[in-house]
């Protein structure tokens, strides 16, 4: 197979043909550019959008006959401050909108969702964001207001236990990292009350100063310069009740050809082995505490490295596998462990057992604290699908820590009788033969 190049302007026209599997989970997905070193750039610009796989009222027919909405938060550059301004600790470092509605610092206008009073919709909320996490929440008066969680990032709350797909009425926030979904039920406001949509500050780390720094022209995007992430409270949308509100349809397709998987639920699933990952990051100036920063996620036993599209996988399994994969985060910024073509159940936090409702494929790592034990979490990893063979990434999806090198990728390989997987070891690396799920490359230099 010959090594995959990137796409040219000159190139001619081409379509992907995708199928969704009959199995895939019914839920809110997405898409967006992955040229490695670009993501970011990319990001901010707005480059992404929301992917609906239907059928989600088979699962939870709560959620049936409910008028329904798309959220897709993104986040953007913040304009430069204009001459004179006072240094604000509260400034975010990006700026966000909601589905392209700018809401601009520092007064933030919002736009207007009108709900007839009581009236209960069903909400799908995307975290586009290249950069920002998000702590959502609706508040009426002020006041807090309990949210129905259907599903987490494209699957439905228990959908791989028997009887799953149920939901939990009593949700006062939800927490969405880069990347994450959530679909949930939300009930319109009483008359005369004033509503919104908000997200609330979101602490980023043990270095956390609350002081942006800008990032500077390095001449490559793979690199920062200083501490430039301030996620702040903030409004999103204005909540609106009137009885003349908005047309939405009831949606949900009948998918007459959406099956239920029949492999065992993955926490039953005892795990072939086990492995343990951990983000790490590195000053290029050790002497310079707002050098330019390298980012790496790293297997316990080899040397940190920062992502290098040409090599080899840093992983490799059979198809059939259950891994459990213990990711440690040994920096003192947040993290988000994201991984492509499968979901993961968290089974443990900080070593101790721990029950998620949910399949996941974005969760977040809690910042190190500098001494002590470091935060991790362990997942549970499920290449049983007969389709996933072939090699995708596993990063950060906070992006700028993406592009900084924090991405490896794993090799899932056809199934075959005693078969075992293993680390790619250190030194055997050659030209990435690439299945499955296709890595772009950056350009070269010209």
């Amino acid at each position: 197979m010959k090594p995959l190049r990137p796409i040219q302007p000159g190139d001619p026209p081409f379509e992907y043909r995708v199928r969704i599997p009959e199995t895939q989970p019914p839920g809110l997905y997405w898409y967006h550019p992955h040229i490695h070193g670009f993501s970011e750039e990319q990001l901010l610009g707005g480059e992404s959008g929301a992917l609906i796989v239907e059928g989600m009222a088979r699962t939870v027919p709560q959620i049936a006959g409910l008028p329904q909405r798309v959220l897709v938060i993104r986040d953007e550059k913040m304009p430069p401050p204009p001459d004179g301004e006072k240094p604000d600790p509260n400034k975010p470092t990006k700026q966000l909108s909601l589905n392209y509605v700018p809401v601009p610092y520092p007064k933030y206008p919002t736009a207007v969702i009108k709900m007839k009073p009581g009236e209960r919709q069903f909400w799908r909320v995307l975290n586009a964001s290249a950069d920002t996490y998000l702590s959502l929440a609706v508040e009426y008066d002020g006041k807090r207001q309990l949210l129905g969680l259907v599903s987490l990032d494209g699957v439905p709350l228990r959908y791989d236990s028997p009887g799953g797909g149920n939901y939990v009425p009593g949700e006062a926030d939800v927490f969405l990292p880069p990347a994450g979904r959530a679909e949930f039920i939300v009930t319109g406001p009483p008359t005369g009350a004033t509503g919104r949509l908000v997200t609330h500050a979101v602490f980023r780390g043990a270095d956390e100063d609350g002081k942006p720094v800008p990032a500077q022209n390095l001449g490559q995007p793979a690199l920062r310069v200083g501490l430039d992430d301030v996620d702040p409270f903030r409004p999103l949308a204005t909540i609106v009740p009137t009885t003349d509100s908005e047309s939405l349809s009831p949606r949900d397709l009948p998918m007459a050809n959406l099956v239920a998987r029949s492999r065992p639920p993955l926490d039953s699933i005892r795990p072939v082995r086990k492995r343990t990952l951990y983000f790490s990051e590195k000053l290029v100036d050790p002497t310079d505490s707002k050098s330019a920063t390298l980012f790496f996620i790293t297997e316990v036993g080899h040397t940190p490295a920062a992502f290098d599209p040409s090599a080899e996988p840093n992983i490799i399994v059979h198809q059939g596998d259950v891994e459990d994969w213990t990711i440690e985060n040994r920096s003192r910024e947040v993290h988000t462990f994201h991984v492509h073509q499968l979901h993961f159940l968290v089974v443990r936090r900080q070593g101790t057992s721990w029950e998620e409702p949910s399949l996941r494929d974005t969760v977040n790592v809690a910042a190190w604290s500098g001494y002590g034990q470091y935060p991790s979490i362990t997942v549970r990893m499920d290449f049983r699908d007969p389709k996933i063979v072939g090699t995708f990434p596993f990063h950060c999806h906070i992006v700028q820590h993406l592009d900084g090198g924090m991405m490896g990728t794993v090799q899932v390989l056809p199934r075959t009788a005693g078969a075992t997987g293993r680390s790619q070891p250190p030194g055997e690396r050659k030209p990435l033969r690439q299945t499955g799920d296709q890595l772009c490359m950056p350009p070269r230099s010209r």
